[in-house]
């Protein structure tokens, strides 16, 4: 393992955050300043690309640029390099930064724009837009620049040598826990710096406040200004939602595999959920139970600590006499995915507390209500869709993770993310579409019992 391998891998981590955040801004900036249809379609678009299974992403460009993709004959890019990475994880990451900063946008107020009345098209962008938003802008590319840095399933399915990979193999292969420790620690420094850098910055939901309407904005851009916007946000749209999804839909491979898939990944399927509901599930809820606990902020440091370090750290803790329960079953797979998005869930929880009234937090107090019913008339209420955006998060964050799991899953526990992995990686596609499939059902299932729960209590009961 060299340390120029280390640096390699900064170096792809730091395009990545760029390019994500420069597309996740003009996003957030064309959700904004759109009415209607428009912005419906883009928040949609949003939405989906960061439900897609990361596996999809990947398989469709090896459909289009691999050995044998269907485009290779005429274009000489190389999907297989470190550029190849870069664009496969930034169509992959780009949602991130669109969401946090459309929450920075969302602070937006006529009267800071009655403030600066000449302020028209890009000079407005470069003296009040950029600015308000540059809190977002350095926090999601922090987070982005993490969560390339740690990826190890898109570079090993593309061939490409990361230090993070490397260092998997090196320990899987001798379990040999005083190398680990010599270069765990660069991996232990990065995360350190990012939280350092993140220490006492409030993130901001996208539904926070409404902002000012998109009319007034839209006259104060330009349509020069937005027609660019407006290009670069459907570009990116169709490349990471429609291209990946109508590689997925039509080709024939998705439904004549689908059963044989089922039939040999059942057990992994059933584990993938239930590893993802449990955790999404229990980590807000702890949150939610040590939201006062401002400490917890450092539970960051895990988030940004690659998985297989975590599956490292766990396995030295818990490979010990009397732990073989623990360490052999479920239990260090629901302890991994617990460490690792702990701090999502506790952020998330504190957000969706801050955004309740003060007046009736003040008066619950009083009465003295027990807690759940202070969730039941307080929480759910004034603060449900947060609630449930972090545990929708959480879920799809457990169900695409491969960097904790991979050392730590036990026998039989195999999941479908890890499935697919290793059938990209030693180049078997006959059944991935399929199971990229039922990764995606997977991944709306919340949502769709979510709008049928909608549909029962909205519905009118009779007389």
């Amino acid at each position: 393992m060299s340390w120029g391998l280390l640096f390699n891998s900064l170096a792809l981590a730091l395009p990545v955050a760029l390019a994500t955040v420069t597309v996740g801004w003009l996003a957030a900036l064309f959700i904004a300043s759109s009415r209607g249809g428009a912005q419906l379609l883009a928040l949609v678009g949003v939405i989906v690309s960061l439900a897609l299974p990361p596996f999809l992403v990947v398989n469709a460009w090896l459909g289009l640029l691999g050995n044998v993709g269907v485009l290779k004959p005429w274009l000489s890019l190389d999907i297989y390099s470190h550029g190849g990475v870069a664009w496969v994880l930034t169509l992959m990451l780009w949602p991130l930064p669109c969401l946090m900063c459309l929450g920075a946008l969302k602070r937006l107020t006529v009267e800071m724009l009655d403030a600066e009345p000449g302020l028209c098209g890009w000079p407005l962008v470069r003296s009040l837009l950029l600015p308000m938003t540059l809190p977002a802008l350095l926090q999601s590319g922090l987070i982005v620049f993490a969560l390339a840095f740690n990826n190890i399933a898109v570079p090993t399915i593309l061939q490409v040598r990361v230090f993070p990979a490397q260092f998997w193999v090196q320990f899987s292969t001798s379990y040999n826990f005083k190398l680990t420790w010599q270069y765990g620690w660069a991996m232990a420094a990065l995360p350190l710096a990012l939280l350092f850098l993140l220490r006492g910055r409030a993130l901001a939901w996208p539904w926070e406040s409404q902002g000012v309407q998109a009319e007034v904005l839209r006259n104060r851009l330009g349509q020069a200004l937005l027609n660019l916007v407006s290009v670069v946000v459907c570009l990116f749209v169709a490349l990471s939602v429609l291209l990946p999804l109508g590689h997925l839909l039509l080709d024939t491979r998705t439904w004549t595999d689908l059963l044989d898939a089922v039939r040999a990944g059942g057990q992994a399927i059933w584990n993938s959920f239930w590893y993802s509901a449990v955790t999404a599930t229990l980590v807000p809820a702890l949150g939610l139970a040590a939201v006062r606990w401002t400490g917890l902020r450092l539970t960051w440091l895990l988030f940004f600590l690659p998985g297989v370090l975590l599956g490292v750290l766990l396995i030295y803790l818990l490979n010990r006499p009397g732990l073989g329960w623990l360490y052999g079953g479920p239990g260090i797979v629901l302890i991994a995915l617990g460490l690792r998005y702990f701090a999502l869930g506790w952020e998330g929880m504190r957000l969706a507390r801050a955004s309740l009234d003060a007046d009736l937090q003040n008066l619950t107090d009083l009465t003295g209500l027990p807690w759940w019913q202070r969730c039941r008339h307080l929480f759910l209420p004034q603060a449900g869709m947060a609630m449930a955006a972090t545990c929708y998060v959480v879920y799809l964050l457990c169900l695409w993770d491969t960097e904790t799991m991979i050392l730590v899953v036990p026998p039989g526990g195999e999941t479908l993310a890890l499935r697919v992995f290793n059938l990209l990686h030693y180049g078997h596609h006959a059944q991935v579409n399929a199971l990229c499939l039922i990764l995606l059902l997977l991944a709306v299932l919340p949502l769709a019992a979510w709008a049928v729960f909608g549909l029962f209590k909205k519905k009118p009961a009779r007389d």
